[in-house]
């Protein structure tokens, strides 16, 4: 039976991790509740958004220049495949220590007005060990436009082999500029593995 992991996270990465997990059986887009953050302003700042020994995973981060006033959502979670199955999917063995790999970046929709909302999900494989190891993974997502940044969020969370869907849902101002955003996304861990990924959307009226 697939287990969800929710785990209480030490301090590392120089932030604050915080943690949680969630059924993905709802969607994001229709579901207001999921938007508790606001963007940071043109110069920056943190917001957390999510609840703190709640059931959803939180997310840290900001919106900056053009998305500044947007709203990030709370970290959707979900665990597809067990560790067992993961590992005969990447004929694993445990002698290639412990390995993050991305299996897709995906943003849904991929056409969009602004105010609207952008769902960001990342599905990635963790190969652990041992049965019952745990690895601490920073997931980011950065969003850019015209080679800028402008919204970037991570999330730190503990997690057990397998495959694992995380999304977070961000809401454009409704003055978001026109074009294609890029969102790159990565999976790391201290002093460890790390994967990347990358997708894109695009802003029209």
């Amino acid at each position: 039976m697939r287990k969800m992991l929710c785990a209480a996270v030490t301090l590392v990465f120089l932030s604050t991790l915080l943690h949680g997990c969630a059924d993905t059986g709802q969607v994001i887009r229709d579901n207001p509740n999921t938007a508790v953050g606001m963007g940071a302003g043109a110069l920056g700042g943190a917001v957390v958004g999510g609840l703190l020994g709640g059931t959803r995973g939180a997310v840290v981060g900001g919106l900056l220049g053009g998305l500044a006033g947007g709203v990030i959502g709370n970290h959707i979670d979900q665990q597809e495949k067990s560790r067992a199955q993961t590992s005969r999917d990447y004929a694993y063995a445990p002698s290639q220590g412990i390995r993050l790999r991305v299996e897709a970046v995906r943003a849904n929709p991929a056409v969009l007005s602004p105010g609207e909302t952008v769902n960001v999900n990342l599905t990635y494989a963790v190969l652990t060990t041992s049965a019952d190891q745990q690895v601490l993974v920073r997931e980011t997502r950065d969003i850019q436009v015209n080679g800028a940044s402008v919204g970037k969020t991570h999330i730190d969370i503990a997690r057990e082999g397998g495959t694992w869907k995380s999304t977070v849902p961000v809401t454009l101002p409704a003055n978001a500029p026109m074009g294609k955003y890029r969102v790159i996304a990565s999976v790391e861990m201290a002093g460890g593995s790390r994967d990347t990924g990358e997708a894109s959307f695009k802003v029209q009226q």
